[in-house]
């Protein structure tokens, strides 16, 4: 079992991992990734609605994958895993953390621990289960929350939409490159950004040849955005945004429009991420289409100037279900256990 030790080097064991919830999206892009990941060991596979099943048995594609059997949250030992992932729609970690060994690395991609302010989550999510926790959790966005993520053992991982927005503004609202006014976005998600259920809005027949807005003004990762860039700036934004849903698979389009000057902010952007392997800055006024980061853990993001000299337009393109969610997760994990960010992470993007 490794130690989680910081130090410079490399961590050379196995780590023993467990995925629970692993038969949604994100549990299937999580399973994926670290099946293939050099150290990792995927110990463990919860779910209490599918206990008893092999995944193989969800997911015909994982037939050749060599897993164990999914097994109910309240019997298993985990004494031996060193990792846990909950890939759990929002309000079930929160009924269970409590039940978790403390010193077991603890990576939520759900919004239970996000925001860490309680009024504000419950305004918009409900009677919190476990309040307490909240203290206990780092908020997961990796390229701009690196020094706390390495010392933690409770990462909380940003939404999608969170991911696409704040990895383009929070530097720029940093220094001071943009007003904290008049921040409007419009996103456009792939239909897998719902989670993998049952419902009749999505239907192919809701969506083939459609496109809709939904949860405008309203949206429960508004006050992830906003909250996340007073932590980190102390400034009180009110963003406008708007989510879509189009009829694709995976993929998020973040358009952000703002003011200032594009040439500074595309300057600020360059030097900021210089040293990111997942943050590609385009040329100035080169903008990107989902289909160039789908199926990679890359955010592309691009400035354009306006031809109304003062407006700014900032596109930021994710994988939802990578990047925005099991690819970051894998991501923090690397960063909390001294590995290369990229081990694991390496795949490009596919396309056509």
């Amino acid at each position: 079992m490794v130690s989680k030790k910081k130090s410079k080097s490399v961590v050379k064991a196995d780590l023993n991992v467990a995925v629970i919830g692993p038969t949604g999206y994100t549990g299937h892009e999580l399973i994926r990734i670290l099946f293939k990941h050099p150290k990792v060991n995927i110990k463990l596979l919860i779910g209490n609605k599918s206990e008893g099943k092999y995944i193989s048995d969800v997911f015909t594609s994982f037939s050749h994958f060599d897993l164990p059997k999914i097994k109910n949250f309240k019997n298993e030992d985990f004494s031996a895993i060193d990792v846990i992932f909950s890939c759990m729609p929002s309000g079930n970690l929160a009924k269970l953390v409590h039940l978790i060994p403390a010193n077991i690395v603890v990576i939520d991609l759900s919004a239970d621990f996000r925001i860490n302010n309680i009024k504000l989550y419950e305004q918009y999510y409900g009677k919190h289960a476990n309040p307490n926790y909240i203290k206990n959790f780092t908020y997961g966005l990796t390229e701009l929350n690196k020094i706390k993520i390495k010392n933690s053992l409770n990462v909380a991982c940003p939404g999608c939409y969170p991911t696409s927005i704040l990895l383009p503004i929070l530097p720029l609202l940093k220094t001071n490159l943009i007003s904290k006014e008049d921040i409007i976005v419009d996103s456009k998600s792939g239909i897998s950004g719902a989670g993998r259920n049952i419902n009749q809005e999505l239907l192919f027949c809701e969506n083939n040849n459609s496109f809709k807005a939904y949860g405008g003004g309203n949206h429960r990762h508004i006050p992830e955005i906003e909250n996340y860039i007073y932590n980190k700036t102390s400034k009180k934004v009110n963003i406008i945004f708007t989510p879509h849903l189009i009829p694709i698979n995976r993929g998020i389009l973040s358009t952000i429009y703002v003011k200032g000057n594009g040439a500074l902010m595309h300057k600020a952007l360059n030097k900021y991420y210089k040293n990111e392997n997942f943050v590609k800055i385009n040329k100035l006024g080169e903008l990107s289409k989902i289909s160039d980061v789908v199926g990679s853990n890359i955010c592309k993001i691009s400035i354009l100037q306006h031809s109304k000299k003062n407006y700014v337009i900032i596109t930021s393109v994710i994988d939802n279900l990578i990047k925005g969610a099991s690819g970051q997760a894998v991501q923090n994990m690397n960063l909390i256990f001294n590995l290369p960010q990229e081990l694991g992470l390496d795949q490009h993007s596919i396309w056509p």
